[in-house]
């Protein structure tokens, strides 16, 4: 499946995307470069969800961007528990580029290839961290993933457990990226927004 936003080459740009787009690869560059794909290197067209941001007004993909870096820098959460997080959340919502994007900067910060292939299995990390067990149980009932799930607010026990484990600061960083990425996974699937050509949604074993 294509893209309902396709990737849009440099030298395609009206001036107002252009600006944008000079803003967007720089923010990017930052966070992503050397862990996976955002950009095509041949016509300087962005990737992933870059793409679909480019087609709307900027300040609304200023903002969304601006909700990341603020969540990037909130204290308490671990690395690892964030992106066991996110991985639970795409494989929800099957979102192939979060997927994509994410097995790779989970990687990056320590998760080992077992564990990633648990959770895009829709199982909890083998041998995980009693943090990472925990955030993978509160992105999956946040979002109503399992047989054992319902509707409405996230159980008194599991509150407890993420407080514990993470403190008031930490466990509402977890709801948060829970949320953002559902948000996330939701404009991806939307508008259908495939892998880069010739890259795979993960390396490992799916």
């Amino acid at each position: 499946m294509s893209s309902r936003y396709p990737m849009i080459a440099l030298d395609e740009l009206n001036p107002d995307q252009k600006r944008f787009h000079k803003w967007l690869a720089i923010e990017a560059r930052r966070f992503c470069r050397g862990v996976f794909t955002y950009q095509n290197p041949k016509t300087g067209a962005m990737a992933g969800i870059w793409t679909h941001l480019l087609y709307l007004p900027r300040s609304l993909g200023m903002k969304y961007l601006s909700v990341a870096k603020a969540l990037a820098i909130v204290k308490g959460l671990p690395l690892r528990c964030r992106e066991v997080a996110i991985l639970a959340i795409g494989e929800f919502y099957g979102a192939q580029f979060e997927l994509y994007a994410h097995t790779r900067v989970a990687r990056k910060v320590g998760l080992s290839d077992s564990k990633i292939q648990d959770i895009l299995e829709g199982r909890p990390p083998l041998g995980g961290s009693e943090q990472e067990i925990i955030a993978w149980e509160v992105a999956r009932a946040l979002v109503g993933a399992g047989s054992e799930s319902q509707k409405g607010p996230l159980s008194e026990e599991l509150w407890s457990r993420a407080e514990r484990a993470f403190g008031k600061t930490g466990a509402g960083a977890l709801i948060h990226y829970s949320g953002f990425y559902s948000y996330t996974c939701i404009i991806l699937n939307g508008t259908a927004t495939p892998v880069p050509a010739g890259e795979r949604v993960w390396e490992g074993c799916l």
